[in-house]
């Protein structure tokens, strides 16, 4: 346990501070952002009015993600709004690229499919990407494509302030050979990307990839530990999930061969709780870690009892009831949305097979505002390591929102303040906008944002809605 910059309490719990987390995020062309660059915590809230850019951070780190599993084209459709669209664009010019920076605290060690395991020289690594847009008359939209990827390890004293430099069982390498570099040619059409072998069993050369016309990240093309660091990058960045419950989908009974982790709109939600249920039962815990879920649901929501998951044979599907305190039981079809939206977190906080790094919009929707301080802490208190019987899960969750009464019920240091400011362009006078994100308000005026602006600020976008 120690505390951070900003003064706040960071338990990492038995991981001895390896938790897999993204400390620091930089963006420049996407969207609304414009040399933007923001250190994240274990759990960080990012808090203003509507229309302030907030949802705009979580689609760059869903673009991010996907750029690690998928092609452009298929990431950039999976975003709102046309891909031209994605691009920053002012009252005079668009951008044809778009830069992306993440700063990561990896897993020491892992396996990979076909259960080879590695071990990591460095923790800390940095990926770079950017993409560009290939126009043609008219600037009509051609092509998107890989313009410029680089991933290299943060050596100690490259560390500038992150939450990873006040963790000391932290492995820093002594290379600072990149992993994945871009070599410029004469001609950019010349352009390769190097993927470098960094196992105990490296050999040869660097596998070079064409950069021309390149639609898809180096990183996406690599799924084995033969390559160790981008390995473990590349699962971090895959494995990021975005909760967006639809509340019909998640009461619905599930087949038994759903996947077993939870999807983002939880429509799966029936078959990991008995899947939850069946791989952690034991003679003293006959629910298994289902116990932990209704604990935690039961915090939130006193009347809660038991959560009773049933297995239709014939039908081949699973679904679930809630039980109350005065043994009335409901099923899934008649829980309310807020409930459901509930239930599917604590799901997730709860089940070994998941990690990394959550991400949650507007967490008070359907929730009761005399519930919101137990779910902020209920959401500290998981962020970072927890225990189960299958060993750590670590979690990183980023959640936004406009709520007053989330806003109340945070930490000064977990809030980053969103706000849109604009600037007149010399020369032309036009006046362009960016996103901007400001950590650590406080009480005191004269150390900047503080508390009492950003609830004012909230409460008017609240008035005037």
């Amino acid at each position: 346990m120690y505390g951070d910059k900003f003064g706040c309490r960071v338990d990492h719990g038995s991981c001895g501070g390896e938790s897999v987390v993204i400390t620091r995020i930089e963006i420049d062309g996407f969207k609304t952002f414009e040399n933007f660059k923001l250190d994240l915590r274990p759990f960080t809230a990012v808090v203003g009015p509507n229309a302030s850019g907030k949802s705009n951070l979580f689609d760059a780190i869903k673009f991010v993600s996907r750029l690690a599993q998928t092609d452009i084209r298929e990431a950039m459709q999976e975003l709102r709004g046309r891909p031209e669209e994605l691009f920053r664009r002012t009252a005079t010019e668009r951008s044809d690229r778009m830069a992306f920076a993440v700063e990561v605290l990896l897993e020491p060690h892992g396996t990979d499919p076909f259960g080879k395991s590695f071990e990591l020289r460095s923790q800390r690594v940095r990926y770079e990407l950017e993409i560009a847009v290939r126009t043609g008359v008219d600037r009509r939209l051609e092509g998107v494509y890989v313009h410029r990827e680089q991933c290299s390890p943060i050596r100690r004293k490259e560390e500038r302030g992150s939450i990873a430099s006040d963790i000391g069982a932290v492995k820093y390498g002594q290379q600072s050979k990149p992993f994945i570099a871009t070599r410029s040619e004469s001609s950019e059409e010349s352009n390769v990307i190097e993927i470098r072998q960094d196992g105990p069993g490296k050999r040869g050369r660097p596998l070079a990839l064409s950069a021309k016309e390149a639609s898809r990240t180096g990183l996406s093309t690599v799924t084995t530990a033969e390559f160790p660091h981008l390995y473990a990058l590349r699962t971090l960045l895959s494995s990021i999930q975005f909760l967006q419950v639809d509340p019909q989908a998640s009461r619905r009974a599930t087949d038994r061969l759903a996947p077993r982790r939870l999807l983002p709109d939880a429509s799966n939600l029936a078959t990991v709780l008995a899947k939850l249920m069946e791989e952690t039962r034991s003679d003293m815990r006959p629910d298994g870690l289902l116990s932990d879920v209704v604990t935690d649901l039961s915090s939130l929501i006193p009347s809660v009892a038991r959560l009773v998951v049933r297995d239709d044979p014939g039908d081949s599907e699973y679904s679930f009831a809630l039980q109350l305190a005065d043994s009335l039981s409901f099923s899934s079809r008649v829980i309310s949305d807020g409930t459901l939206r509930l239930l599917a977190l604590v799901t997730i906080l709860n089940d070994p097979q998941h990690g990394g790094i959550l991400c949650w919009e507007e967490p008070e929707n359907g929730v009761h505002e005399a519930r919101i301080p137990a779910l902020m802490e209920l959401i500290r208190t998981a962020a970072g390591c927890i225990d189960s019987h299958e060993g750590q899960t670590c979690f990183q969750i980023l959640v936004n929102t406009h709520s007053p009464v989330v806003m109340s019920a945070l930490q000064d240091c977990e809030v980053v303040a969103s706000d849109v400011v604009s600037t007149l362009t010399p020369g032309t006078q036009s006046r362009t906008s960016r996103t901007r994100m400001r950590r650590g308000v406080s009480t005191d005026s004269e150390s900047g944002l503080t508390r009492s602006e950003v609830e004012g600020i909230l409460r008017r976008h609240v008035e005037t809605a």
